[in-house]
């Protein structure tokens, strides 16, 4: 059932956003190399498998778009009916991308993303139809494979630091879980840390692990350009602080502002990644400007997700687009292109 999930390159993040978050030794885990252009294929494809193992035909989820995406392509590829349950706001690249697989996208006009979450799963429940979570306990064992994969990447060792967008909180979970068993067999002595980044305007988590408290205080009716990370209460915050206070995990989020100027630094760099992992370079930014994240420390950031999942947010970048007529190209290109000495 595979579709060439995993084995994502890690690379150099290179000068320009080494030099905009202060950071020496960073490094980008680029999961938008995977099928459907996000990290949820690594758990897309153990909830196919298992669906299949127990002789299910129909599979349904809850999404903003990416792992909607996700279980729409592999459950095409395993033969089962996908029923996707989407917010109304959900991008409509995100939406075709979905229905074009043969999946049943059902959009939810609603308020608040939590709320619409437990009346589908409260429906689910009724009509005894099996909900694939993205904090589920198979995804997560999908998502360790990060770890390994890191591990074998860096020489055997584990980095210092791994900055993780975040939203149901399954992703960090199971790369965490990952360096765990490592530890647990004698490969590995230390775990790293992880870091939470969210968008300011939608942080549950990492304005918890900030205040170092154990309660998720939900957010409601709020608009982020990050859509991808819209969990307001993430059904499992409360763990993921109990980790944090005690692995010593760090957080921060990032305005909106700065969520589109990391979106145009990342593209400058040669990546292009949705809003939702443009939370990363601000959060550390505003953790190495602080001393929490030392200049030398080795930071692996996962990439979890491609631009081309949202376009409509481009129209907010600067763009250098020139439109002109056959006729006068030359003289157009000819005022674009600076002499030279």
């Amino acid at each position: 059932l595979s579709l060439g999930e995993g084995s994502t390159p890690l690379v150099d993040a290179g000068p320009l956003l080494k030099a905009y978050t202060g950071l020496e030794n960073l490094l980008f885990k680029n999961e938008t190399a995977n099928p459907t252009w996000s990290f949820k294929d690594r758990g897309s494809i153990a909830c196919s498998i298992m669906a299949v193992e127990r002789g299910e035909r129909v599979t349904a989820t809850i999404s903003t778009g990416n792992m909607g995406q996700s279980m729409a392509a592999y459950g095409a590829r395993a033969g089962l009916e996908v029923i996707v349950f989407l917010p109304a706001f959900t991008p409509r690249e995100k939406v075709l991308s979905m229905a074009v697989h043969g999946a049943t996208v059902v959009r939810v006009a609603c308020a608040d993303y939590a709320d619409m979450k437990m009346r589908v799963l409260g429906l689910a429940s009724s009509l005894g139809l099996r909900i694939v979570s993205g904090n589920g306990p198979i995804r997560v064992e999908g998502y360790k494979m990060e770890a390994f994969e890191l591990f074998e990447a860096l020489g055997g060792e584990a980095p210092d630091f791994i900055v993780v967008p975040t939203s149901a909180c399954g992703h960090v979970r199971g790369i965490f879980k990952g360096f765990r068993e490592l530890r647990a067999a004698g490969f590995i002595t230390r775990l790293p840390r992880m870091v939470i980044a969210q968008a300011a305007a939608n942080s549950p988590v990492a304005s918890a692990i900030k205040k170092k408290s154990r309660e998720i205080v939900p957010f409601r009716n709020f608009t982020t350009i990050a859509e991808a990370l819209s969990s307001g209460r993430p059904p499992g915050g409360e763990e993921i602080l109990d980790k944090a206070l005690e692995f010593g995990w760090l957080a921060e989020d990032a305005t909106e502002e700065e969520i589109l100027e990391s979106q145009a630094l990342y593209a400058r760099s040669g990546f292009f990644v949705e809003p939702g992992t443009a939370t990363t370079l601000p959060a550390l930014r505003k953790l190495a400007a602080s001393g929490a994240i030392q200049p030398q420390t080795r930071v692996v950031v996962m990439l979890t997700g491609s631009g081309m999942k949202d376009i409509e947010v481009l129209g907010r970048q600067e763009m250098k687009i020139v439109d002109c007529s056959s006729e006068s190209l030359e003289a157009t290109v000819g005022g674009l292109i600076e002499p030279s000495a």
